[in-house]
Order: C-alpha cells, then sequence, then structure tokens
C-alpha cells in the first residue's frame, strides 16, 4: 500500500497497544478540568491549565514535554496554573515521544547515512526547541510494526527523486543552521500560497522552470521544494500518529454535514477547498491546525469527492442561519501526504536540474 494508508494502518497498530491506551487516559486526565467519581465528589485536575498551554504548541507529546520543562520560564496570564507531571506522567508521555521519533528516524535512515545535514532538515522534530528524554524510554512498538510505513515513505516519487540525486554532495557544504533556515523560508513562501492566490516568486519559478531556464538559486529552491514537502508529510504522520494514540477519529466531511462547498480551486501549489459544515471535530489531543481529514461527499454538481486534506484554517459560529457551524479550509494531500503536490508533481515532471551544474 502507498504512505497514506500504511499510517492509517499503524494507527490502529498503535491504538490496540495498553500503552496507548493508558496515554490516552492521561491525556484526558490532564485535559478535563474537573470530573465527578463514584460517588459524586467533584475531582479537580491537579495540573490546572497544564494541558490546555501544551496543546497550543501543536506539536505532539513535545509539547507536553516541553511545558514540563519549561513551567517556570513560560509567559502566562496569571490566571492559568499549571502544576509539573509526576516521574510517572512524564515517564509515559516520553514513551509516546520517543514512538513517533524512532518512527521518523526509520524513515531518514536511509538519507541519514548519505548526509546528516540533509536527514535533520527532513526531520520534523530538529525544528522544536529541544527537549530531555529518559534513556530508559523507548518505542512502545517493535520497528518491524513500524517496517511497512517506512517502506511506502522510501518508495515515494519525491523520496526516490531525491536519494538518486547527487544533492546530498552539495547539501553537505550547507551549514546546518543554514539548511534550517532554508526550509523555514520556504515554508514561509508556500504557506502564502495554500488558497486562491500564489505569490509571483512561486509563478516565476515555474515558468522558469517550465523553460528549462533553471538559474542556481531556482535549482536549490527546487531540491529545498522536496525537501520541505517530505518534512512536513513526516510532520503530518507525526499529528495523525499522535492523534490516533490520544483516541481521536479521523474528522469527516460527508453529505450529512456539509452545507456547502464554497470554494474550490486548483493552483499550481496545491488543491484547496473552503467548506461551509454543521460538523465540529472532536477530540482532547489538541490544535486541529496540520490535522487529517476526510471530504467524502457527492456535490449537487459533478462528481463524487473523496479527498484527504490538511486543514488550514477554521472558523467556528456558534448561533447562526444553520445553527452550530462552521468553515474549514484545507489543502488536499496525495498518497505520500505531500501537500504541495501540484508543485512537487511539476517538478518531478520537468525534471531536477544537474547538481553539478549549481557547484
Amino acid at each position: 500500500m502507498d504512505f497514506r494508508n500504511e499510517l492509517f494502518a499503524l494507527c490502529k497498530t498503535l491504538q490496540k497497544t495498553e500503552t496507548a491506551q493508558s496515554i490516552a487516559e492521561l491525556i484526558f486526565n490532564l485535559s478535563v478540568s474537573s470530573a465527578s467519581n463514584n460517588a459524586g465528589e467533584m475531582i479537580k485536575n491537579s495540573h490546572g491549565d497544564f494541558a490546555q498551554i501544551a496543546k497550543h504548541f501543536n506539536n505532539g507529546f513535545h509539547g507536553y514535554l516541553f511545558l514540563d520543562e519549561n513551567i517556570e520560564s513560560i509567559i502566562r496570564p496569571n490566571i492559568l496554573r499549571v502544576e509539573h507531571l509526576t516521574a510517572d506522567e512524564r515517564f509515559l508521555l516520553e514513551k509516546g515521544h520517543k514512538t513517533l521519533s524512532r518512527f521518523v528516524g526509520l524513515c531518514l535512515s536511509d538519507i541519514a547515512e548519505k548526509s546528516a545535514v540533509l536527514a535533520e532538515s527532513m526531520n520534523p522534530y530538529s525544528y522544536y526547541k529541544s527537549i530531555k528524554v529518559s534513556e530508559e524510554a523507548a518505542s512502545f512498538i517493535s520497528d518491524e510494526d513500524f517496517r511497512a510505513a517506512v517502506s511506502a515513505f522510501k518508495n515515494g516519487k519525491i523520496y526516490k527523486a531525491l536519494v538518486s540525486s547527487d544533492i546530498t554532495a552539495f547539501i553537505n557544504t550547507i551549514k546546518q543552521t543554514n539548511m534550517f533556515i532554508l526550509i523555514k523560508a520556504i515554508e514561509k513562501e508556500t504557506d502564502q500560497c495554500l488558497g486562491e492566490d500564489v505569490s509571483k516568486e512561486i509563478k516565476d519559478f515555474t515558468q522558469r522552470m517550465n523553460m528549462k531556464a533553471y538559474t542556481v538559486n531556482d535549482a536549490l529552491f527546487a531540491f529545498s521544494l522536496l525537501i520541505f514537502a517530505l518534512k512536513d508529510s513526516l510532520k503530518i504522520a507525526c499529528q495523525m500518529l499522535y492523534r490516533a494514540i490520544c483516541g481521536t477519529p479521523l474528522f469527516v466531511l460527508n453529505n450529512d454535514n456539509i452545507i456547502s462547498i464554497e470554494k474550490s480551486v486548483d493552483s499550481i501549489v496545491c488543491q484547496y477547498y473552503k467548506i461551509h459544515s454543521q460538523a465540529m471535530p472532536c477530540g482532547l489531543s489538541g490544535n486541529d491546525m496540520g490535522s487529517i481529514l476526510l471530504m467524502d461527499c457527492d456535490p449537487q454538481y459533478g462528481p463524487h469527492i473523496h479527498e484527504f486534506g490538511m486543514l488550514v484554517a477554521q472558523t467556528i459560529n456558534l448561533a447562526g442561519e444553520f445553527g452550530q457551524s462552521a468553515k474549514y479550509s484545507f489543502v488536499t494531500v496525495d498518497e505520500e501526504m505531500i501537500y504541495i503536490h501540484h508543485l512537487t508533481n511539476e517538478i518531478l515532471r520537468i525534471g531536477l536540474p544537474i547538481v553539478k551544474k549549481m557547484t
């Protein structure tokens, strides 16, 4: 199966484990401010607003561990109360984090042998502030359980294109900090194009690319786009796995809850939808931005739509013409979990530039 399908299969494998169920229970307990026991007594969350702040980082288990280490230094409103995790709670979340980071490490293992700089640039956790994880904490599933999803990632067309190119030799001449700056700049550039508008820089780049008029900067930009695409593919994958461990179901937009498809735009970068719906995401895993949803519906005009997408914006309306409703904006992801797939497919169709001409 492709990477997307293997990820869903891996989510099911994770959810069946006792550790994942224990983590889901912990996340629930951290998220609920108070609850009643069998005797009707109200039990308050001893950690206060810990989960609400941790989820704000929107990077899975990393956010919980980072907050636990930096409670005293993080600026927060005085009305919020935060208490450290217990040793057992932290260790459980460390195992969750190690599970996801192990998955990323396996996906990038072949590239890491060729270029540590390139592998770090494709690792989504490299862009977060460092945290301390005990040596005793380890992935709660085996490498064999990861094998199918890792193999599917490495069989993706973008991954193969990068591995088969000579870009690693060139990347090794760039400092790691400069690569991070470059990929962050790519992210900022593409984020501006996840909608109806495409930046002039992207338009000019694709025009030169189609004319085979690559400049040195264009060549580096093309490779950087592929590196960024794979980095965010792994970021989306980790978000999926994190939400699965937390017990958060896949958000589905369908005939029963879609009010209207307000916009459907195909650009040179991505495919973008804006949907007006009565459905609301459910779950306690945190911020929905960057998470995966499924749109499976029959529009009034046109063929059946079955698309997986990454949520990029949402607006909640609690009292309107249709009662409680929301507007969701998302960009579709392909079978490799790439959301700028129109642009990356065009780069691969035209062909990557010769690396030797870049040096």
